[in-house]
């Protein structure tokens, strides 16, 4: 009787450590999603334009990188190694 008990709890608490991990991996699987979602607004950091662009392409493009990224600082570099 006593070796039926010890099987019952040990199958019960294996079950219940199935269902623990089961939840644990749906939570990790969701946050996993929105991180991705999150990184993916952040990118591209850095946007190389075609030399020779005039004034007016310049602010197209930027205006349209503000579209898609929100209120942002620009830097305009000259495509020299800078340290910021």
């Amino acid at each position: 009787m006593a070796e039926l008990l010890l099987i019952v709890s040990l199958l019960a608490v294996f079950v219940f450590g199935f269902y623990l991990m089961s939840r644990l991996d749906r939570f990790l699987e969701e946050n996993r999603k929105a991180l991705l979602k999150e990184n993916e607004s952040c990118e591209p950091s850095e946007v190389l334009l075609p030399h020779g662009l005039s004034e007016s392409e310049i602010l197209c493009e930027i205006r349209r990188f503000r579209e898609t990224h929100g209120n942002v600082d620009i830097i305009l570099s000259d495509g020299q190694k800078n340290d910021f």
